[in-house]
């Protein structure tokens, strides 16, 4: 039967019976979890307009969007790819100053359909922590994600940690253009050396920053980009190594730590701590999060926050 006879587009998915009570029930156990640890509920809309979505980080979540025409208000809405980004502006109408959590558990419609589930329409549930964010806030945030994916299964987690601080160092020092730079992030995601290689040629970029470009490459996963970074001669790469070590000392030593300082999951808006979740058997992330700064109507306010995709996880129960 094709997608056409059954109503659906490509890339979107029924939920019935036992699924839609499975998924009823994990925004119950989530939600629940979440506000036992001081989170505020929050419903955004579905829907906002094309020119405010996601305030300063507009760009990184525009190639995302479905947009369309809205004759009430002549102007361009789009549906939303990210939650994120509409609790932070959420944040900022309220005019909050103090630290302030907030939970969340809705749809997102993304242009591109998601690695594991084939879909481009996603559930998901997460928590948007908005002040002052230190250490602690940052081990915190990590541990509710973890003990938030225990609770809904026995999974084997390796958590994914890294720094935006080193890669955004050197990119500060080459003078690219906005496209050059998204191509450069794009290559150091992919980790190909061949790539980033002739990138660096075409661009004429000097051999040292090549060369800190590659390591950065090359020693993703492993202690030994802790080692070099510990040992590198800018202080703030110094710093982002002593930030990741401090957070992996505290965070339960069963778990399995991939490192990664050249690839920084969910959209380009993170700047500090960036932090995925992966189960075993699995490649694809299915939770992600990280720091990032709220700059709207003047003011700037310090953020962390992660999503736990719970639409991949119903298609791993079910293969289960």
């Amino acid at each position: 039967m094709s997608n056409l006879e059954i109503g659906l587009p490509d890339g979107a998915e029924d939920f019935v019976g036992a699924d839609a009570q499975e998924l009823e029930r994990m925004r119950s156990d989530l939600l629940s979890k979440f506000k036992r640890h001081g989170c505020q509920l929050v419903m955004p809309s579905l829907i906002e307009f094309s020119e405010s979505l996601g305030g300063k980080m507009n760009e990184s979540l525009k190639d995302f969007a479905y947009s369309f025409s809205d004759e009430s208000s002549s102007s361009e809405i789009a549906v939303r790819p990210d939650i994120s980004q509409q609790i932070a502006r959420i944040d900022t109408q309220l005019g909050n100053k103090e630290n302030q959590k907030y939970c969340y558990f809705g749809e997102t419609l993304r242009k591109t359909k998601d690695s594991l589930t084939k879909s481009r329409i996603a559930y998901k549930a997460g928590v948007e922590l908005f002040g002052k964010i230190n250490s602690a806030e940052e081990i915190s945030t990590i541990k509710l994600l973890i003990s938030s994916l225990k609770s809904l299964g026995k999974y084997k987690i390796t958590l994914s940690l890294g720094r935006t601080e080193p890669l955004f160092a050197i990119i500060d020092g080459l003078d690219l253009s906005k496209d050059d730079v998204k191509n450069l992030k794009k290559i150091m995601s992919s980790k190909s050396s061949s790539d980033l290689l002739d990138f660096c040629k075409a661009r004429k970029i000097k051999g040292a920053h090549y060369k800190e470009l590659n390591n950065l490459i090359s020693l993703h996963g492993t202690n030994e980009s802790l080692k070099y970074l510990k040992q590198h001669k800018k202080k703030i790469f110094q710093e982002s190594a002593k930030k990741v070590e401090k957070v992996i000392k505290n965070l339960p030593s069963s778990l399995n730590y991939h490192l990664d300082f050249s690839d920084f999951p969910g959209f380009d808006y993170h700047k500090g701590l960036v932090f995925s979740v992966h189960l075993e058997e699995f490649g694809f992330s299915l939770a992600k999060g990280g720091q990032y700064l709220v700059e709207n109507l003047g003011s700037k306010r310090e953020a962390i926050g992660f999503d736990i995709n719970v639409s991949s996880l119903m298609k791993i129960k079910n293969k289960k």
